[in-house]
């Protein structure tokens, strides 16, 4: 056959289960067969998975697993019984597919150059009940930002969606998938197979993605743990790949809307590119998460959290840092165009047991929306345990090895501190003379 795809079923809702076999009866496309991996289920969705499948016309086959081992082991245990099918796919058992959902996503690939390996489509919104979830322009216009992007983006978000159709051969290449990441299996396997080829975006609503079902993943597990699942299995394939930047900037944001698009722009103008941005809200009450994740960009990570305060977001960030060197701003302030080329620059001439670069920084007053501009903070001003915003060692590049990632018990309100005289010496710290942060004061 052509096409192979892949049901997996764990415990599902009957009706679910006839409206997603349903759709695939009734696709116009028939060169295809479809592998139902039973992943130890409930004797209800047992039952109507068999009842459901007696619709089909198509060659299908049943594997009924009493034990269940999850998404990933269930997915490989059905792709291994379709090796001769050139084209995979996989669909979830509550969701349902259009007539020309196949045909549309074949025609697609065929058509493509020899390199793709992914072609994928829009999807529409169901809700539990199979209503259409509103359709506004605003949603359109959501979805046409979020997954119209370079692939090398794959690293930051998950934008491939439910609708899509990869090639045998890639899928070999890329390992299949793996277990390492349960709960984010999808996008770990997009990251490993867009290593290995191009992919083609279909511009068709072909399918329908049902929200808040009772078993749905997103209903059960929550947004963080997803989100902190996916950043650590991009992380995991970039060292894998070897794909590890010289510089992590971590960014850290609370309720920094007004400011947050300029702090991150300041980064992504810097001169010098081989860096990653951990971009990581704390659990922010305005519209912060919404700029962090709009951004486009393979070199962030975005991290949007619950509120823990700033030394325990910090202490998750540095878990995602992947650079030789790693430097800590906030939401409100900015870099010069040119500081981590030069600083990186300056330190990479030191002797090796020089573990921070110190700078100075440049303060700016916040008055009514304008900022106005204060003085020059000299680095070697920086002293422990100083009751001034402005002496706060924030201008400094560390070496990531050095810096201690618990951080129990340390006061937000000190964080920059504690990292500073946690670590310095007096001959592991070099202090290059020039304002190369930008620090915002509110009055």
């Amino acid at each position: 056959m052509k096409v192979g795809v892949v049901l997996p079923v764990y415990h599902q809702e009957r009706e679910y289960i006839f409206e997603c076999i349903e759709s695939m009866e009734k696709q116009t496309f028939r060169d295809y067969k479809l592998i139902i991996v039973l992943d130890g289920p409930n004797k209800d969705t047992v039952n109507a998975i068999k009842e459901a499948s007696k619709l089909l016309t198509i060659p299908y086959q049943i594997i009924d697993r009493k034990i269940n081992r999850g998404i990933s082991p269930t997915l490989n245990e059905g792709f291994q019984l379709l090796q001769d099918c050139p084209y995979l796919t996989w669909i979830s058992s509550d969701n349902r597919h259009d007539p020309n959902f196949l045909e549309r996503l074949v025609a697609t690939m065929d058509q493509a150059s020899p390199d793709t390996v992914l072609v994928y489509s829009f999807y529409r919104r169901i809700d539990q009940n199979g209503k259409p979830i509103t359709y506004t322009k605003a949603w359109y216009e959501y979805v046409e930002h979020f997954m119209t992007r370079r692939k090398e983006e794959i690293f930051q978000n998950c934008f491939i969606g439910a609708s899509f159709l990869f090639k045998r051969d890639a899928f070999n290449k890329a390992g299949g998938y793996r277990d390492k990441f349960p709960n984010v299996q999808d996008h770990d396997f997009w990251i490993r197979l867009l290593q290995h080829g191009n992919f083609v975006l279909l511009r068709e609503y072909i399918m329908e993605y049902r929200f808040n079902g009772k078993y749905a993943l997103t209903t059960n597990i929550p947004p963080e743990q997803l989100t902190m699942e996916s950043m650590a299995s991009s992380i995991d394939v970039r060292r894998q790949i070897g794909n590890l930047p010289k510089v992590s900037v971590v960014l850290y944001s609370h309720n920094h809307r007004n400011t947050i698009d300029f702090a991150i722009n300041s980064l992504l103008q810097q001169t010098y590119r081989d860096f990653q941005l951990v971009a990581i809200d704390d659990g922010s009450t305005d519209h912060s998460p919404d700029a962090i994740h709009n951004i486009h960009d393979s070199r962030i990570v975005p991290l949007l959290l619950q509120h823990r305060g700033k030394a325990k977001t910090l202490e998750i960030a540095l878990n995602y840092c992947i650079g030789e060197y790693v430097m800590f701003m906030t939401g409100e302030d900015w870099l010069d165009p040119q500081a981590l080329k030069l600083m990186v620059q300056k330190l990479n001439t030191l002797p090796s047991g020089t573990d921070m670069l110190i700078t100075n920084h440049k303060v700016w007053y916040n008055r009514r929306g304008r900022l106005l501009p204060g003085s020059i903070v000299q680095g070697n001003n920086y002293v422990r345990g100083s009751s001034k915003a402005e002496t706060y060692p924030y201008a400094v590049l560390y070496k990531t090895a050095l810096l201690q990632k618990d951080l129990n018990g340390v006061n937000d309100n000190q964080i920059e501190n504690h990292f500073f005289h946690q670590h310095i010496k007096s001959s592991n710290n070099y202090w290059l003379d020039m304002a190369l942060y930008h620090k915002r004061i509110h009055y």
